[in-house]
């Protein structure tokens, strides 16, 4: 059983964005990430999923707080996640068809998350936009 304090840096964004999204019935793996990347102020992976494995690791510590969502894969390997009122198992077929198609995504990592805190400025510009200086061609050429 997996406990909340336990739970590694990505798995601890998707139990914020599953207890920011509870008030609604049903919502999507691509709505969780978008939530993520909102919290995150996280600019990078646009189209990124989540891992299926991340994802049921934190339904089960939900599961321990009497908070039941049932996970549901459709024919394109999305989840659709669907809050319950009992617990729900996925089948071990849609479990390893997700996971197979995991190897051809872009999937957040916990290393997003801890890299979307640090500052992206580079080269010590403190902010300020770099001098354009124009340059002719012709000035020396005589």
């Amino acid at each position: 059983m997996a406990e909340v304090g336990n739970l590694t840096p990505i798995q601890k964004e998707i139990y914020k964005a599953f207890i920011q999204l509870s008030e609604k019935a049903s919502f999507t793996e691509f709505i969780l990430a978008k939530k993520i990347r909102e919290n995150l102020k996280f600019e990078g992976k646009r189209n990124a999923g989540l891992s299926l494995s991340d994802i049921l690791i934190v339904c089960d510590c939900l599961n321990q707080e009497e908070k039941f969502y049932s996970l549901h894969i459709n024919s394109v390997n999305e989840i659709l996640i669907k809050k319950e009122t009992q617990l729900c198992e996925l089948s071990l077929e849609s479990k390893q068809r997700r996971q197979k198609s995991e190897k051809s995504m872009t999937i957040f990592t916990s290393r997003d998350v801890s890299e979307s805190g640090k500052s992206k400025k580079k080269n010590g510009n403190s902010g300020k936009r770099i001098e354009r200086k124009k340059m002719s061609v012709y000035d020396n050429y005589d």
